[in-house]
């Protein structure tokens, strides 16, 4: 956790109340770590997920775009992102939750607006990533 730790930067403390997932890209299955977000973008927005690991150590990550990124060396080493480098940046780390669900909400500031973010849970190498999906605006 050390590495996820130090690439920790806030994206304003971009992401709460509650509601529908809405899903850009979906998974389906049991095992499946599926991401949603919705709320007003600048403003508040809430991400969801289900299907992670439990009580396992996750990140959140942001970018401007979509791509392919493979992280470096490290706890998720290897592990290939659906982002693009643009403003690419680790923006929480938290618990998946003893069920592997849960919600992360905050404030999303205007240069969120439109970018992408998505779901990596530290459950092995390569660790296991969710579905992408855009910030709305």
């Amino acid at each position: 956790m050390g590495l996820m730790l130090s690439c920790l930067v806030l994206l304003g403390s971009a992401l709460a109340e509650t509601g529908r997932m809405d899903m850009l890209e979906g998974a389906s299955g049991p095992d499946s770590l599926v991401i949603g977000v919705h709320g007003q973008c600048p403003g508040r927005i809430v991400v969801n997920w289900e299907g992670a690991a439990p009580n396992e150590w996750a990140g959140l990550w942001f970018s401007q775009s979509r791509g392919e990124v493979t992280l470096p060396q490290g706890p998720c080493g290897h592990t290939v992102l659906g982002l693009g480098t643009s403003g690419l940046r680790l923006v929480r780390i938290f618990r998946s939750g003893p069920d592997g669900a849960g919600e992360l909400g905050g404030r999303a500031p205007t240069a969120a607006c439109g970018g992408f973010v998505q779901m990596i849970v530290q459950d092995g190498i390569p660790c296991t990533t969710s579905n992408v999906v855009q910030i709305p605006q």
